[in-house]
C-alpha cells in the first residue's frame, strides 16, 4: 500500500505526459487547461470522499458497535437512500431555473451539516437523533450530484464531452476509494473509544470536504442556465 501510494504521483505525471503525445488521448489535455473543469473534478473527488467514506463507517458503527444485523443496518440507512428519488429530480428542476451552481452549493452545505452531525455519535446515541444527519447527508449529496455533473459537462468543450464525462466519473470513484481507505484507517481499532474518536475525526473531515467543494463550486464560475441533461442525471 505504501509503495502504491508513493508510485501514484509518478504514475499520474507519466499518464499526463503520455496523454499529451497520444493521437486520441483518453483525457484530452485541453480539458485541464482552464479552471472550471479541473474544479469540477476536484468537487467530484471531495463529494464522494466525504459521503462514501463516512457511509462506510456508519455501516461498521451499526453492525460492529451497536450489534445490529445487516438487515437492520440497511433499514437504518434507508432514510438516507430514500431521498434520492426526491432530491435528484428536484436538483434538475432548480438547475434549469437558476443554473447549476446554486443547487450544487446548497446541496454541499446541507450535506456538510448532516455529515458533521456524526461527530457527536456515541455507543448509545438514540437512533431518532441519527435520522436527521442521515436525511441531511442523503438529501445534500443527491441534490448536489446532478447539478455537479451538468456543470462538469458544461465546463468542457462540446467535442470532448464524452471524455469529460469519463474523467468526472473516474474522479468520483477515486474519491470513494480514498474516503473508504482514509476513514477506515482512522477508525480501525478494536477498542470502542478509538473507533469513536476516529469516526468523529472522519465526520469533521467529511464535512470539511463538502464545505471545500461548496467554496470551489461557488468560485468556479457563474451559474449557467441550462436544461438538465437526462443522461448526466441518470449517470449520477
Amino acid at each position: 500500500m505504501l509503495g502504491a501510494l508513493a508510485a501514484a504521483p509518478l504514475a499520474g505525471v507519466l499518464f499526463l505526459w503520455l496523454e499529451r503525445r497520444a493521437a486520441a488521448p483518453a483525457l484530452p489535455p485541453r480539458l485541464l487547461s482552464g479552471f472550471r473543469f479541473p474544479a469540477a473534478l476536484v468537487v467530484g473527488v471531495l463529494l464522494n470522499l466525504g459521503f462514501y467514506g463516512l457511509l462506510f463507517l456508519t455501516t461498521l458503527y451499526f453492525q460492529r458497535h451497536r450489534g445490529w444485523d445487516p438487515l437492520s443496518t440497511g433499514l437504518a440507512l434507508l432514510p438516507m437512500g430514500a431521498l434520492v428519488a426526491v432530491a435528484s429530480p428536484l436538483s434538475g428542476r432548480v438547475a434549469a431555473r437558476v443554473g447549476t451552481h446554486v443547487p450544487a452549493v446548497a446541496g454541499l452545505l446541507t450535506g456538510a451539516v448532516g455529515l458533521l452531525g456524526w461527530a457527536a455519535v456515541g455507543p448509545h446515541t438514540p437512533y431518532a437523533l441519527l435520522v436527521v444527519p442521515l436525511l441531511l447527508a442523503g438529501f445534500g449529496t443527491s441534490f448536489t450530484m446532478p447539478s455537479a455533473t451538468i456543470a462538469a459537462m458544461e465546463a468542457a468543450p462540446h467535442e470532448v464531452r464524452g471524455a469529460a464525462s469519463g474523467a468526472f466519473n473516474a474522479a468520483r470513484q477515486l474519491g470513494s476509494a480514498i474516503g473508504v481507505a482514509l476513514f477506515g484507517t482512522l477508525a480501525a481499532a478494536s477498542a470502542s473509544s478509538a473507533f469513536y474518536a476516529g469516526m468523529r475525526l472522519s465526520a469533521v473531515i467529511a464535512a470539511g470536504c463538502f464545505l471545500g467543494g461548496a467554496v470551489l463550486t461557488a468560485v468556479s464560475g457563474p451559474a449557467a442556465r441550462a436544461a438538465p441533461n437526462p443522461s448526466a442525471t441518470e449517470a449520477s
